[in-house]
């Protein structure tokens, strides 16, 4: 018996009318014709180890869910609550496909943006009108 990567036993005639490879070089002779290992080739029939494909980054899609889903619930944000769907929905998208939960992603973080300012805004006019009603001489503490 010759053991692993050694000839085969003598006698031995290759059922499919090859070598397949028996040099007794384990490394040598790759019957998938990947050549020698040191031409980059492991001599086991798979090619060179390329690059890992890299993994959608569902990071910023959390995000964008999680701070509209705040703005929701804290700041009665009525622009976070599309923002919350279509970050919902990129969430969904981000393996089948990567483009259009990229683009759903920048649109939740827009309407994020875009509920702020505009709480920023109410929040400024209420005390402007507060202020107001104070200087006014309307006493509001019957």
């Amino acid at each position: 018996m010759s053991g692993y990567g050694g000839s085969p036993p003598p006698g031995w005639q290759d059922p499919y009318g090859g070598s397949q490879g028996w040099s007794g070089d384990p490394h040598g002779g790759d019957p998938y014709g990947g050549g020698a290992y040191g031409a980059g080739y492991s001599g086991y029939g798979y090619g060179p180890p390329g690059m890992p494909t890299k993994p959608p980054r569902d990071a910023n899609t959390v995000a964008a869910l999680v701070c509209n889903i705040v703005g929701v619930l804290l700041c009665c944000g009525v622009l976070s609550i599309p923002g919350v769907i279509t970050s919902a929905i990129a969430m969904g998208r981000l393996q089948s496909d990567p483009e259009s939960a990229r683009k759903l992603t920048v649109w939740s973080w827009v309407l994020f943006g875009a509920s702020v300012v505009f709480g920023i805004i109410f929040i400024v006019i209420y005390i402007f009108v507060v202020i107001l009603a104070e200087t006014n001489g309307y006493d509001s503490t019957y």
